[in-house]
């Protein structure tokens, strides 16, 4: 298979440890197709700990779903993801 570049969920945070801020990461598409994995940033944990000893915070890049599921990535920000929102009214999904 080959590898695809995704656009990761935390939009290009500087702490996420998925594309480090870069909005898009690398996913190599295995025999089974597009398959989720666990968040790197949290560690599958859905929450981070907060700064000082705070309360904890919901994770950045999975926001407290604990997996990456590379086969629905956020929408892009130029169109708000109108698009995105037609093609499922129209063609479902």
């Amino acid at each position: 298979m080959s590898v695809q570049s995704v656009r990761c969920p935390c939009r290009g945070n500087p702490e996420c440890k998925l594309c480090g801020g870069s909005k898009f990461y690398n996913y190599e598409v295995g025999p089974r197709g597009w398959m989720p994995f666990t968040c790197p940033t949290c560690g599958g944990a859905k929450t981070l700990p907060g700064n000082g000893g705070g309360d904890a915070q919901s994770c950045l890049t999975c926001h407290g779903s604990a997996t990456i599921d590379p086969g629905y990535p956020p929408p892009s920000e130029s169109t708000g993801g109108l698009l995105r929102r037609l093609w499922m009214i129209f063609f479902g999904g």
